[in-house]
């Protein structure tokens, strides 16, 4: 009676309690596994069972963490867009109210002018009224004449049409700055579209405008046939101001009236290009490699947020799946080239 081993050589062996009888010519072998080592096994494998159970829960727990951390980057990445868009656009805001104020004064005076006439024209009115109920045939004749002389119904008529197709005039140039500003911002289109990109870029043209006509910049386009793009146009829109701005920044050093910006754009096949080129002060190769870094600015502080043209890369790349690329000349200028592939993916 004893122990004995039996097991594979290329496995694990395993201990037997047992004992080996003679039962004439042959031996009877009895053995019984170890139940001692079954349990401890069975202790190791629960063990482990144990340690991936907890792995398993915090994989989930790091994974549900990961996902919460994700949704936060996106909303303040889209906080950060917003924000920039904003600032972007109260940089121009001095342009824009006086753009608006200017026919808002126009037509402030129209509707004066058009008051007073009126309350000219009410008074004749009332007076022959009262002159016609009092039954005097002579007296509303005498006083036709006066009001004949008093009032030049002509000149009257004239200036009325006048005053009011320049009045319509004055809320129609409102209602377009209105929409220019509606189409830059993109409060009802987020998403992306089948958009024209030139109306796009004659948007924000016309919101960057008073700032440029400002500074005395020259803006030529030089635009060739472009097919319809599918795209997200208000971000699109950001993109196009934050390279404006920084053009019309870099050219003042030019004076007044000798800053230059060239936007072109082509059909390139498989995709669209767009260029914009200024005249300015240009970049040395040091600053030229940095520029899409987050927070890099060569302004003064307080003078810029060092995020529009990370924003605008973003946008452009990760967003359209396109690339925004410079190149600088010191002295010279710079050229900020997008190109954006007709289909997007996504």
């Amino acid at each position: 009676r004893g122990l004995l081993n039996f097991g594979d050589l290329r496995s694990i062996a395993h201990s037997l309690r047992g004992e080996v009888r003679r039962l004439g010519d042959d031996l009877l072998i009895l053995a019984e596994f170890d139940v001692v080592e079954l349990e401890r096994v069975l202790g190791e494998v629960s063990a482990l069972n144990s340690k991936i159970t907890n792995l398993q829960r915090r994989l989930v727990s790091e994974q549900r963490a990961l996902e919460r951390s994700l949704d936060e980057l996106r909303a303040t990445q889209s906080m950060l867009v917003h924000s920039e868009k904003m600032n972007a656009l109260g940089k121009l805001a001095a342009g824009v109210a006086h753009e608006i104020n200017n026919p808002l004064a126009f037509v402030r005076s129209n509707v004066h002018t058009l008051g007073a006439s009126f309350a000219r024209l009410l008074a004749a009115y009332e007076a022959l009224d009262g002159a016609a109920l009092r039954g005097g045939a002579g007296d509303v004749a005498e006083l036709a004449g006066a009001l004949r002389e008093d009032i030049d119904l002509e000149f009257l008529r004239e200036d009325t049409g006048d005053l009011v197709k320049g009045t319509l005039g004055g809320l129609a140039r409102v209602q377009k700055i209105v929409e220019d500003l509606r189409t830059f911002a993109r409060l009802d289109h987020a998403e992306e579209e089948l958009s024209d990109l030139r109306e796009s870029l004659e948007s924000t043209l016309a919101i960057a405008g008073p700032t440029l006509k400002s500074i005395g910049v020259q803006v030529t386009l030089e635009w060739g046939e472009l097919p319809r793009l599918r795209c997200k146009p208000g971000e699109l829109s950001q993109v196009f101001l934050n390279l404006l701005i920084n053009a019309a920044q870099a050219v003042e050093c030019r004076g007044k009236g000798n800053g230059r910006v060239v936007i072109r754009a082509r059909d390139e096949g498989y995709c669209v290009a767009l260029e914009f080129e200024d005249n300015g002060a240009g970049m040395t190769p040091d600053v030229l490699g940095r520029i899409f870094d987050p927070f890099f600015t060569t302004k003064p502080v307080g003078q810029g947020t060092g995020l529009g043209l990370t924003i605008s890369h973003k946008i452009v790349v990760d967003q359209h799946g396109g690339t925004l690329s410079a190149r600088s000349t010191p002295g010279v200028g710079s050229t900020f080239t997008i190109t954006l592939p007709k289909e997007l993916d996504g």
